[in-house]
């Protein structure tokens, strides 16, 4: 790679690139042109586009991940169970700010990931450090009995996740986020340990 080109600063672009146009949109030439990089320069840095693609995958997961801790992390009063339903809440509300562009992993995992072995292994190492993320604060709302705890703590965040990435999908399709935080809304009521009384 040119000493011009920041390996990081290119792939930030094309995470750009890629969220904004999807995969099969989106050719070699375009990312050379916005990076300024030569396609000899790109190839000799990312040897294919699939590749660039699976840097740029690692790269988003990085960022997502710290983005969860923050945001799940303890403060202002709330209980573990209410920072998890705001913690949806929010990535729903931001839609229509980024006019839908969903989840880039989620968007990656549905266009490319049954195509490209590669990128599939890619996307679910991503996705599954995402639960590792989000888990422990499901666990904190079971600890503390605000969240049933006969179903194993993976297992369930793993259930809340995947219908977050099922009403993400709807929510892009139809550009409404309404049906999405009625949802999460609904599982979140039925995952909430039922006090007697």
């Amino acid at each position: 790679m040119n000493l011009k080109h920041d390996k990081n600063s290119v792939l930030k672009i094309g995470l750009s690139l890629f969220c904004s146009k999807g995969y099969s949109n989106l050719g070699v030439d375009e990312i050379c042109k916005m990076t300024g990089m030569t396609k000899g320069a790109f190839y000799n840095a990312f040897k294919s586009k699939e590749q660039f693609l699976s840097e740029a995958i690692q790269l988003y997961g990085t960022n997502n991940v710290q983005r969860i801790k923050a945001q799940l992390f303890p403060s202002d009063g709330c209980s573990a169970f209410e920072r998890l339903q705001l913690f949806y809440h929010k990535m729903l509300e931001i839609q229509p700010k980024v006019d839908f562009t969903g989840c880039f992993i989620n968007n990656i995992m549905s266009e490319m990931g049954f195509l490209n072995e590669m990128v599939g292994r890619s996307s679910k190492l991503e996705y599954d450090k995402f639960i590792d993320a989000i888990e422990p604060t499901v666990l904190e709302a079971q600890n503390k009995g605000e969240i049933d705890s006969e179903m194993d703590s993976r297992e369930l965040t793993e259930l809340i996740h995947s219908t977050f990435y099922g009403v993400l999908t709807i929510a892009k399709s139809s550009k409404d986020i309404n049906q999405g935080i009625k949802t999460i809304n609904l599982l979140f009521k039925n995952i909430k340990t039922q006090k007697n009384g």
